[in-house]
């Protein structure tokens, strides 16, 4: 005969059981296909069981195992959506309805408790502030064609090659072990935050000094999967164990760098003359002069960080893809030379001009960004109202998530889309295809605000640096293109070879 014990447990099993059995039918009428929801963290479980570090593969799986474009998930209680080819993921982000942000612990953690700054902000407040940015700091060359800006960037590849052909100095021993053999993306790091604050705050460093600034940033977007992970569904699990949901790296390597930002814009108060505006924050201060308002800081701070940390880590992390995917296919890498060559030889550097003529170089570009996105699930939009996408009611404040890497494989744009191949980019005569598919710096309004920089950035950076040098793996095996899982994906420690041509 059973105990009071024991029927109690099967009364309580029996009542579990129907509560999660409850929580899995719990999905708003012709919403898109996928796993069911579970108690805590609802559908994330299964993004776990499919692929635990790389959230991207996950959903893909998930598609697949749905057989579905757009899939419908759960993540705690918030119903997400995620798209998987090019045409749903364009249309996502180029509609108003998702142009939202979502508030989560962890952005509001990186802006001291509010929504502040242009990435996760939202409403009039992320409207005015682009704008404002954007129309300003092109008048110090970014975003545009400007003369200063290459200049600027020409000095700093100049710096690179001189680095690379000589033996490293003492402080410079753990990104150059010895005359060319460097660790990427580290080595790129200081010259991309000194091109940056060139428009932000007109300071240069020393490469030695700004690098810790970039693995700080790199830090903070390893702290969580591009999901936002179990402390944005759960943010009480920052008071049990913040270290190993990342909430600790989150308050720490940001406010790293956020000091070293308020102590560049402190000094510009102190200095700071109406009269003539050395860069973007000194224009943020006399506008604020001019409205007759007190200066938000914060925001302010939040802006300059927005815009200076992509620098590094989206930049800096592609271009790293790149020199491993042209190391391990060397015939690209060939090509390449022979086209700057041909087209600027040796006797200076490559410029923007010249940008139209080399086709292939944009063109193993491009499918690098393809092939392997910074940034796999861009950053999560919000609904903004009621709609529906791809035939399927979307509600109102669904997260929303454009499956990059997904998009960039599919079929009907790209074949063999696990190779590596920039002939895909370029037409029967080999001159550049007007219509570019991919869509790693997003769409819309939405649409990175740095994109132009970023392409031209990279674009100086990587043929001023293949028309010196050949490029090669230190120990003669392919370059191994694990990645680090994060809201952006990088390459494990990866060293390369710079011989000089």
């Amino acid at each position: 005969m059973l105990g009071f014990t024991s029927i109690l447990l099967v009364i309580l099993l029996l009542l579990l059981t129907l509560f999660v059995y409850k929580c899995s039918k719990q999905r708003p009428k012709n919403f898109p296909p996928g796993p069911p929801k579970l108690p805590l963290w609802g559908s994330y479980w299964f993004l776990l069981k499919e692929n635990y570090n790389l959230s991207h593969l996950a959903m893909a799986a998930l598609g697949k195992k749905y057989k579905t474009d757009i899939l419908g998930l759960f993540l705690g209680n918030f119903p997400a959506v995620v798209t998987l080819n090019i045409e749903l993921s364009k249309e996502l982000l180029t509609r108003e309805e998702f142009i939202g942000r979502v508030d989560t612990i962890l952005v509001r953690t990186r802006s001291f408790g509010d929504l502040k700054g242009i990435f996760f902000a939202d409403g009039p407040v992320w409207k005015e502030h682009r704008r404002f940015s954007l129309r300003h700091m092109r008048d110090f060359g970014f975003g545009r064609r400007s003369d200063v800006m290459e200049n600027f960037i020409s000095e700093e590849i100049t710096y690179l090659i001189d680095f690379l052909k000589n033996e490293p100095k003492e402080k410079d021993l753990n990104v150059c072990k010895s005359k060319g053999h460097v660790l990427v993306p580290d080595v790129f790091y200081g010259s991309l935050i000194n091109t940056i604050l060139s428009v932000l705050t007109s300071t240069r460093f020393d490469h030695h000094e700004v690098r810790q600034y970039a693995k700080a940033a790199l830090k903070f977007m390893k702290c969580e999967d591009a999901t936002g992970g179990a402390i944005c569904m759960t943010p009480w699990l920052r008071f049990l164990a913040p270290d190993y949901f990342g909430y600790t790296s989150a308050v720490r390597d940001n406010r790293f760098i956020q000091k070293f930002l308020t102590e560049i814009i402190e000094d510009h108060l102190k200095t700071f003359s109406d009269d003539h505006h050395r860069d973007f924050v000194d224009v943020f201060i006399s506008e604020t002069l001019r409205q007759g308002v007190d200066l938000d800081q914060t925001q302010l701070l939040m802006v300059v960080l927005d815009y200076m940390f992509p620098s590094p880590i989206g930049l800096g992390h592609t271009l790293s893809f790149y020199f491993a995917y042209i190391i391990n296919n060397p015939d690209v890498q060939v090509k390449v030379h022979e086209e700057i060559d041909r087209v600027v030889g040796q006797s200076r550097l490559p410029h923007l001009d010249d940008r139209k003529n080399m086709p292939y170089v944009e063109a193993s570009l491009r499918e690098c960004l393809r092939i392997l996105p910074v940034t796999p699930l861009g950053l999560p939009r919000r609904c903004v109202q009621d709609t529906t996408l791809g035939g399927y009611f979307i509600p109102e404040n669904t997260i929303m998530w454009a499956n990059i890497w997904s998009a960039h494989r599919d079929e009907t744009i790209w074949k063999d889309p696990e190779e590596f191949r920039p002939e895909r980019f370029l037409d029967e005569d080999g001159n550049l295809l007007k219509k570019d598919h991919t869509i790693g710096f997003g769409a819309g309004k939405r649409l990175c605000a740095g994109e132009t920089f970023a392409r031209q950035t990279m674009f100086l950076i990587l043929s001023g640096l293949l028309q010196n040098f050949t490029f090669k793996s230190p120990n003669g095996k392919p370059i191994c293109i694990d990645v680090i899982p994060g809201v952006t994906l990088s390459l494990k420690e990866t060293w390369i070879l710079a011989e000089p041509r």
